[in-house]
């Protein structure tokens, strides 16, 4: 299972984590081992700095107002109802070009359509596998503008299409969705995919267009301009905290297309449209938080002392550390390590992210943001360790301002994670805990 603002708030929330201050300088009467200001600093001087063993910390969450969808390497289908997070629905646009220019379907009396199959390969999926009810639509967007390589689509990005023609065949419209499912075309196992029957009679209105429209199948930029593309959606209705899934597919596999299978004169055929590098595809994405904990903690961010949250798409966890700042600024950190702990009941599907990233926002460009690092969950001790000593050392050198540390699921704009983050006043059992080991000059 694959399981990607100036604030103003300053209300301060302090714990007592496990902060060690150890000066490890030798004793010895040579020199040559401390050679760093020997001539000025008494051994016993530095033996006794003023270290601290008490930080202040602040956490909290925000929302996100924007995350990039288009072309991602995953993309997202299908929906489940969080029993933290709420509500989680994901959407696909995107562009099919044809197998080849001007095809020749030879006298379409003699075809008959024997089905009708968009196929998308799995990667992975979110929640809990099962049927879903799919919807296929075809895009009817007045100026293609699916088709323009210039726009940007993020989570909340919609296209026009004809919703009032379902694709889907309705005898087959609930699918089961797995990635562990095997998947068998011509007898032959491929790549596990989602299999979508649609229905013929729109195979045999593309195949007539082809004799009655040909201009419109002799170059890509005519077909897309007649051929839009497609919007495939999940309609759930009455699913029930803890039910459903997301799940991921790549749509760039050369198994993930729409296939016409068709007889002409007693001989199989078929016809292919693709996704591939030259298509646009993109993902809308909704994830409704609303009358749970985690938009209390969004709009009332002194919360985040007991928890708080961050869930790809939708909100990333922030955490201050205002009082390392305090720290003088000629001291040498030999370490800094965080550990931020989670909720999670093993065995419970909602898993928190398989890894974070640790960032911080870009000061020249605010609600962009500049890695520090990545830490991976360890599921034994149900937290995100990693180190901040080079962080920490630039910080109180002046190098850089001490501003937030930004946690968010590594793939945060291509996957469905979510992490419940324990605060410094959790009534849980295990709380974060921040360890540095530094010595002042």
């Amino acid at each position: 299972m694959i399981k990607t603002h100036s604030f103003t708030w300053r209300k301060s929330i302090v714990f007592s984590a496990t902060f060690l201050f150890i000066a490890l300088v030798s004793v010895s009467c040579k020199k040559k081992e401390n050679q760093i200001g020997a001539n000025n600093i008494d051994q016993n001087d530095i033996l006794a700095s003023n270290g601290k063993d008490t930080f202040t910390l602040i956490t909290y969450t925000l929302a996100e107002d924007s995350t990039i969808t288009k072309d991602n390497v995953v993309t997202l289908l299908g929906s489940y109802e969080d029993p933290t997070f709420g509500t989680v629905n994901a959407g696909i646009f995107t562009e099919l070009h044809i197998q080849s220019l001007s095809p020749d379907f030879g006298d379409l009396t003699t075809v008959s359509i024997d089905s009708f199959v968009l196929g998308l390969v799995y990667s992975g999926y979110y929640g809990k596998t099962g049927d879903q009810t799919i919807e296929v639509f075809e895009i009817d967007e007045a100026d293609g503008i699916l088709h323009d390589e210039d726009s940007t689509y993020y989570q909340f990005s919609s296209v026009s299409s004809d919703v009032a023609t379902n694709w889907v065949d309705p005898l087959q419209n609930v699918v089961n969705m797995n990635p562990d499912n095997i998947t068998i075309i011509n007898e032959i196992e491929v790549p596990s995919q989602l299999r979508i029957h649609l229905d013929t009679n729109k195979a045999r209105t593309i195949m007539e267009d082809a004799v009655l429209l040909p201009a419109s199948f002799e170059t890509t930029e005519a077909f897309s301009d007649y051929f839009k593309g497609l919007h495939i959606r999940t309609a759930n209705i009455g699913q029930t905290s803890g039910q459903g899934g997301v799940f991921y597919f790549n749509l760039k596999a050369a198994s993930s297309k729409m296939t016409i299978y068709y007889t002409q004169d007693g001989t199989q055929k078929t016809y292919d449209f693709y996704i591939n590098s030259e298509t646009t595809h993109f993902n809308n994405v909704n994830m409704d938080n609303t009358m749970t904990r985690v938009q209390d903690v969004i709009d009332n961010p002194v919360l985040g002392e007991e928890d708080y949250y961050s869930q790809a798409f939708r909100s990333r966890a922030w955490i201050e550390m205002p009082t390392i700042s305090n720290i003088k600024s000629n001291a040498v950190v030999h370490s800094a390590v965080m550990e931020i702990s989670v909720s999670h009941q093993t065995g419970v599907e909602y898993e928190p992210a398989g890894a974070v990233s640790v960032l911080r926002e870009d000061p020249d460009a605010p609600g962009k943001y500049i890695a520090i690092g990545n830490a991976v969950y360890s599921t034994v001790n149900k937290q995100y360790s990693f180190d901040l000593r080079f962080h920490v050392q630039r910080v109180i050198s002046g190098e850089l301002e001490n501003t937030p540390l930004i946690l968010s699921p590594l793939f945060f704009n291509s996957s469905a994670d979510r992490i419940i983050f324990n605060g410094s006043e959790t009534v849980n059992k295990v709380k974060p805990s921040l360890r540095i080991l530094y010595t002042e000059f």
